[in-house]
């Protein structure tokens, strides 16, 4: 079954039937001819370590690295079925994989030595003006853009320092078992049928009917990726909200995302006590369909899948938006890097361009997109085009905005990407504090806007 092929510009529409079934159009397959596989290789590995997949020099090149990965849960796999593959390439490259448990937070710590692996995956919240000192360049932004998906949001000064593991997507994991049993028809698609169907599996099933993984933290923090769904304009996460000096006010997207988070949790509709959820036990509990929704990247459905014995239960929805478009992002998921310490240069550049430019890593381990163009639909993704959504590259700002939205969160503490503000969410929706919604947000909105006004450029400011 041939996978259906996308173009290689920064667009990627899937409208309904535009790539349904199998293979697609032939004449769209042909008409995006993969670019070259050669990439600029890091300034201090060989060329003999290409970027492509022809594997030249493959058997030259020597070393060992250990590899940083988050992947708790698959981390034997990986050093085994996956590392013989790459031995094949490259036999004399030993790499040896470190799983790190909470790797958001561990890996912040670690970084400030240089024992941080050889590979690793840059985590959130560093600022570009920094990436020279804890990274090794990848090459030159302008010779590789057109190459590989997203590699601007980790660029400086003409450089780029990583190149993403996979391209996912964003929208709801949810039990379609549990939604026909619940009664509901069709899929939500507005903040308000989300909450009636929330509600109509409360009260006609067993099933917990939004799953938040409150404990463990990094799962509430995917939520602040939702930005281009609630808003359906691919230029507002890197633009419009930028431009906006007041973007957590009522009617923007912010306030409208964390709104159902509220919402569900006054409702009554999520776990009975939050502070006992535990992330490994909800993939099973939601392929057996004791949980209706999750809020998570479409890295989650295969995880989901293969937890348990309905894997055909398993569906992925958008987020629900009173915007006219349904557009889900393409978004990319951790960045590969090399540390700039790193004795094994060459060998962990060899590393990473392998596993994105010819193994099936992105596909199979995180169910997205491979990072190298033209992209590639996976499988799992073609019922949530069928839904009408228009998946597409988030447009990226200018130079003079590139990180910028990291210096005023880093400034005004406000933790777009930290799990704070939304627990405060949580505990004043269930009664644990006197806040209200709207003082939450008034709050977060005061704090961002006076780091907005002093980092800002001056033509932003209208």
């Amino acid at each position: 079954m041939k996978k259906s092929v996308v173009g290689t510009s920064m667009a990627l529409v899937l409208a309904t039937g535009l790539l349904a079934g199998c293979g697609g159009n032939k004449d769209n397959n042909t008409a995006n001819e993969s670019p070259t596989n050669s990439s600029s290789p890091s300034a201090s590995a060989s060329s003999s370590a290409s970027a492509g997949g022809d594997n030249a020099g493959g058997k030259d090149i020597s070393g060992s690295i250990t590899v940083l990965t988050q992947r708790t849960d698959i981390v034997d796999t990986l050093q085994g079925e996956f590392t013989a593959e790459f031995n094949k390439a490259y036999p004399n490259i030993k790499v040896k994989w470190e799983a790190v448990q909470d790797y958001e937070n561990n890996i912040k710590v670690r970084m400030n030595t240089e024992d941080y692996g050889d590979v690793l995956l840059i985590p959130n919240n560093v600022e570009p003006k920094d990436y020279p000192n804890f990274f090794e360049p990848l090459g030159d932004y302008e010779a590789d853009k057109d190459k590989y998906s997203q590699i601007d949001a980790h660029r400086y000064e003409g450089k780029y320092y990583g190149i993403p593991m996979a391209i996912n997507t964003l929208g709801i994991v949810y039990n379609k078992k549990v939604f026909a049993d619940a009664g509901i028809a069709t899929v939500p698609k507005t903040p308000a049928e989300f909450i009636e169907a929330m509600r109509k599996i409360k009260d006609n099933t067993d099933a917990i009917p939004l799953y938040t993984n409150y404990k463990d933290d990094w799962t509430l923090s995917q939520w602040a990726d939702y930005l281009q769904p609630a808003s359906g304009d691919p230029n507002y996460p890197n633009i419009g909200f930028l431009e906006d000096p007041h973007p957590w006010q009522k009617g923007k997207p912010y306030y409208d995302i964390f709104k159902i988070m509220y919402d569900v949790a006054k409702e009554g509709l999520i776990e009975e006590d939050p502070t006992t959820t535990d992330w490994e036990s909800s993939k099973g509990m939601i392929n057996r369909g004791e949980i209706g929704t999750m809020v998570l990247g479409s890295w989650a459905i295969a995880q989901m899948q293969g937890a348990g014995d309905h894997p055909d239960d398993i569906g992925y929805m958008p987020f629900p938006t009173n915007a006219a478009k349904l557009s889900a992002p393409l978004s990319a998921d951790y960045n590969w890097a090399i540390n700039v310490h790193s004795k094994n240069k060459e060998a962990a550049n060899a590393f990473i361009h392998w596993v994105v430019d010819e193994s099936n890593y992105a596909d199979k381990y995180q169910g997205g997109f491979s990072a190298k163009l033209p992209l590639v639909v996976p499988e799992l993704l073609k019922g949530f085009q069928d839904l009408g959504v228009t998946m597409e590259v988030s447009t990226p700002g200018p130079d003079d905005l590139n990180g910028i939205n990291v210096a005023i969160d880093n400034d005004s503490e406000v933790g777009i990407h930290n799990p704070d503000f939304k627990k405060r969410i949580i505990e004043a929706a269930i009664g644990n504090s006197k806040e209200s919604y709207d003082d939450i947000m008034n709050d977060l909105d005061k704090r961002w806007n006076a780091s907005w006004e002093t980092l800002i450029p001056e033509k932003y400011k209208k």
